[in-house]
């Protein structure tokens, strides 16, 4: 802070005015700063709420990380875990068949599930 800047936050503070209007604007500084704070921790829960590839799931939504909508709750590829898990279909990210559901394989040259054929 240089010293203009310190000098006229001395003036506001002088009065009962000025000190109001600085704690309204000290105040609105940290609203400001926790908003902000808030949308990126509020990026965090949802990257905790989703679950990872090959968990229990029981809805859709819980297996979309990082926007994959082509990721679904569903049972596994032939060979894996059995009930409905966190798994890609056509066109999701793999690096191995058990990334993918029921009816899919994972392509390792493309690193994405494809129909199994």
């Amino acid at each position: 802070m240089d010293d203009k800047t310190f000098d006229s936050l001395l003036k506001l503070s002088a009065t009962s005015t000025g000190r109001r209007r600085l704690f309204q604007a000290v105040a609105g500084a940290g609203i400001g700063s926790l908003l902000t704070r808030g949308a990126a921790g509020a990026q965090g829960v949802i990257e905790e709420a989703c679950q990872p590839r090959g968990s229990k799931c029981t809805r859709n939504r819980k297996c979309r990380c990082n926007d994959e909508s082509n990721v679904i709750c569903d049972p596994l590829a032939r060979g894996c875990q059995s009930g409905d898990r966190c798994c890609g279909v056509r066109g999701a990210s793999c690096g191995k068949d058990c990334d993918c559901c029921k009816g899919y394989q994972c392509n390792r040259n493309k690193k994405q599930c494809v129909r199994a054929g």
